[in-house]
């Protein structure tokens, strides 16, 4: 399964993808000769009858059920395909369409006050926090259709990317070594641009870990070619990768290029039939959403998934449409919301906006190199809090302590940065504060010290914004005299603990997972999070994690 260090955490994470055997080259890229970008958001897609701009729909049909429905506009063929016959029977149904794709589409959603939402993915529904979706009836859920992506190169690119492997992870591994550039469509404006990112993240997710795929994703954005039209990544350069939906593909074939599938896995869009409130509040748009649903998914679908160049919901390949291979490794499943937010925190810097209190230990032993490396642990850190604050827009809040025993009259902790937005000042103080944080004689107070920054947090909580505490120990809770015990911390922690103003808790031990269980079990009740670190790598990363939406979610 997707690999953490956590010793104990609240919840898991989607299961695994397990590594299919089947290799699928493609030599030969498919384009469709009427291939162009699709209408964005508000514009006025053709053919049809325009209502309102970015509004479809079919002819008058007069005692007709009118249905309103948001939709990828990728799924404009297929709604095209089934418009006139919707329209037949006493049963008929009139249906409204707006095409609107990423983010913008939920605010659509809620404007039109649609019967139904078919994203191109699901993922999409975990940033739709303004939409009211039906949940576990009418058919909430049930994929309508698939589209594959494709590792999009020119031949030489191509034939590299399967010496490699030919998977998911070959490619992570040839960006990271900068032989290879991405280009992908706005991951916020396009679902192949979401998911195929999110892809390849999560590949080396699987292969490593969660801080490793938060890193790999950093190093990628540098170097990633981000496009807003399908027309554009296809127009790819020498050495460069572009990840394209299946149904851009089909069409004539273009001599000198290469589409690879994955060997690893196949990265899926899935079109979801997603109703709303709006539409289960009347008798009339349930009977009209089921006749629409069944035109979508029942045996006459076959025909208008092959307009639309879509795959059914299994992925498996529709008769005569143009398609590209018919044989695909086991799809990967759904991003997770965590999984969706690290793509959105890397690629925009208002999605890294947090309040983070980090603390961090300055006993002793942190004045010891890290395993593999020459830099004492502590100056690992002190590079690793410089770059989360370089990392963080100007409205996040970041403040800092360092905790032993005692380091402040009867307290263990010594706040060194006052938590507050990181103006120029706050940026200047983090520097200052930086360069007096040094390893010294002293103990470890870990369990005092982590109620204290619970607190703390919980205190300064600003509505709406994500509140984190991470707390970077390489030791015990030791030579701390009168200090908490686990099992006090933990009381202590679920009493302070207040749902009205959250606090997501992360505790980094570097080394010694004993120690590490023990806190683990400590701060499990209130969904705290423990992240064991055994390579120098790996408190680079860890950082950046906690830039890109937190260590736990």
């Amino acid at each position: 399964m997707a690999k953490h260090r956590a010793v104990h955490a609240a919840s898991r994470w989607l299961p695994g993808v397990a590594m299919a055997a089947v290799a699928v080259v493609v030599g030969m890229l498919m384009l469709r000769p009427d291939d162009q970008s699709p209408p964005q958001s508000g514009e006025t897609p053709a053919p049809g009858v325009a209502t309102a701009p970015g509004v479809t729909a079919t002819s008058p049909a007069g005692s007709c059920t009118a249905l309103r429905a948001v939709a990828a506009t990728s799924f404009r063929p297929m709604l095209d395909s089934v418009a006139s016959k919707l329209l037949q029977g006493p049963d008929c149904v009139r249906l409204a369409t707006t095409y609107s794709d990423g983010r913008a589409a939920a605010a659509a959603v809620a404007k039109a006050q649609a019967h139904v939402w078919i994203p191109d993915d699901p993922s999409w529904s975990s940033a739709a926090a303004e939409v009211k979706l039906a949940k576990d009836t009418a058919g909430a859920g049930t994929v309508l259709a698939t589209s594959p992506l494709y590792m999009v190169s020119d031949a030489a690119t191509g034939a590299r990317l399967r010496r490699a492997g030919g998977s998911w992870m070959a490619l992570a591994n040839l960006v990271d070594a900068r032989t290879v550039r991405l280009v992908v469509r706005d991951p916020a404006g396009s679902g192949d641009g979401l998911v195929g990112t999110g892809a390849v993240a999560e590949a080396v997710w699987e292969a490593q870990d969660m801080d490793a795929s938060a890193l790999w994703l950093s190093r990628a954005r540098g170097s990633t070619r981000t496009v807003t039209a399908s027309s554009e990544v296809l127009r790819t350069k020498a050495g460069e990768v572009g990840l394209v939906p299946e149904y851009a593909l089909a069409g004539a074939p273009v001599p000198g290029r290469s589409a690879l599938p994955g060997r690893d896995f196949a990265a899926m869009l899935r079109y979801t039939w997603q109703p709303t409130a709006t539409g289960l509040a009347d008798p009339k748009s349930v009977a009209g959403l089921k006749r629409l649903q069944a035109a979508l998914s029942g045996d006459d679908a076959a025909e208008a998934r092959a307009m639309a160049h879509l795959r059914d919901a299994n992925g498996t390949a529709t008769p005569n449409a143009g398609l590209l291979t018919t044989n695909l490794a086991k799809a990967l499943p759904v991003l997770g919301g965590h999984h969706v937010d690290h793509v959105f925190a890397t690629w925009y810097a208002q999605d890294r906006r947090t309040d983070a209190l980090i603390v961090v230990d300055v006993s002793g032993s942190m004045a010891k190199p890290a395993p593999g490396s020459t830099t004492p642990l502590i100056g690992l850190v002190r590079e690793g809090v410089r770059s989360l604050g370089g990392m963080l827009p100007d409205d996040a809040r970041l403040g800092l302590w360092e905790f032993g025993v005692r380091l402040q009259g009867t307290s263990d902790h010594r706040e060194l940065l006052r938590e507050a937005m990181l103006s120029p000042g706050q940026r200047r103080a983090l520097t200052t504060a930086l360069n007096t944080m040094n390893a010294r004689p002293t103990g470890t107070g870990l369990h005092d010290t982590i109620l204290a920054a619970y607190t703390s947090a919980r205190d300064r909580y600003r509505p709406g914004v994500p509140n984190q505490v991470m707390v970077f120990t390489d030791g015990r809770n030791q030579d701390d005299p009168g200090g908490a015990s686990a099992g006090q911390l933990s009381t202590r922690l679920q009493a302070a603990q207040d749902p009205k103003r959250p606090v997501q808790l992360s505790v980094v031990a570097f080394g010694d997972r004993q120690a590490a269980e023990v806190v683990g079990k400590a701060i499990e009740p209130i969904g705290g999070y423990v992240d064991l670190l055994t390579t120098p790598d790996q408190v680079a990363a860890v950082f950046i994690h906690v830039a890109a939406g937190g260590l736990h979610h």
